[in-house]
């Protein structure tokens, strides 16, 4: 009995945390007035490579490698016309308890051709502190994520201008042939983001950054390896011309590769010296 009624509790979670998030892009769209200017869409691919180490029970370390690819106008039909961006960057993770997630990440970004703020061949130093807090992780998970972004950004003159963004999350996964994502198992993603910032040059004058809307599905291929299909679609409101990213993504994540890496290799010599023995 008990078990039906958490079932029936984590589903209306479930669709609360849904409705909360479908509700939150509602508000998005309707309280911030559309520009009388003219949008201009951009199709973008891009990738990311992901891997978390564990170092104990309260600690990971994370290592991203990812690149994006952007249309040009006025022929914006193919994602891959011009390089925009790559990416190298490094986290650490600490879990307090159960719920919370507190990580520090830092960046270099190469900043190859950015259209929003029309970069060419310039580098990006970026750190951030970052709080996630699950909701629920039974059955699907249901996160908040709140990131504040230190952004050093390479000008024309080749100096660093700095401002801040800060960014909150609401993102709603759910397994779809299973419980809990492990090998075998497909799952769904679903999930709203809004970004403020602060004035530069190269940003511009505007508060409010971006509204991103994220929605696809993922697989894992074993319990600690998951690749991920997805499309976002990021609203920039600008008073010279609003931006559409319309972005199609492929992400590869993987736990521990290094140190099970490193453990066959270690267990092969092991091995090889057995039988020359």
């Amino acid at each position: 009995m008990e078990i039906v009624q958490d079932y029936k509790i984590q589903q209306v979670i479930s669709r609360k945390g849904i409705f909360l998030l479908m509700a939150l892009t509602m508000l998005v769209v309707l309280s911030i007035k559309p520009a009388k200017s003219q949008t201009t869409p951009y199709n973008q691919f891009s990738n990311e490579f992901a891997d978390v180490e564990s170092l104990g029970k309260k600690w990971t370390l994370e290592f991203n490698l990812g690149q994006t690819y952007t249309s040009i106008p006025p022929n914006n039909h193919s994602p891959f016309a011009k390089a925009s961006q790559f990416y190298l960057r490094g986290w650490a993770h600490y879990y307090p308890s159960s719920r919370w997630k507190l990580s520090y990440f830092m960046a270099l970004f190469g900043n190859v051709s950015i259209p929003d703020i029309e970069q060419s061949k310039n580098f990006e130093i970026r750190y951030a502190l970052q709080g996630i807090y699950y909701i629920n992780k039974i059955g699907y998970s249901l996160l908040t994520r709140f990131r504040l972004e230190d952004r050093r950004i390479q000008n024309d003159a080749k100096t660093f201008e700095a401002y801040y963004r800060l960014r909150a999350q609401l993102k709603y996964t759910q397994p779809i042939n299973g419980k809990v994502i492990r090998k075998g198992i497909y799952y769904s993603v679903l999930s709203e983001e809004l970004l403020v910032k602060t004035q530069a040059a190269l940003t511009g004058k505007d508060f409010f950054d971006r509204n991103r809307l994220t929605i696809g599905g993922g697989y894992a291929l074993t319990d600690d390896t998951q690749i991920e299909l997805l499309y976002s679609n990021e609203w920039l409101p600008r008073p010279a011309g609003n931006l559409v990213y319309n972005c199609y993504q492929i992400n590869f994540a993987f736990t521990d590769l290094f140190r099970k890496y490193k453990d066959k290799n270690k267990s092969h010599e092991l091995h090889s010296g057995d039988n020359g023995n």
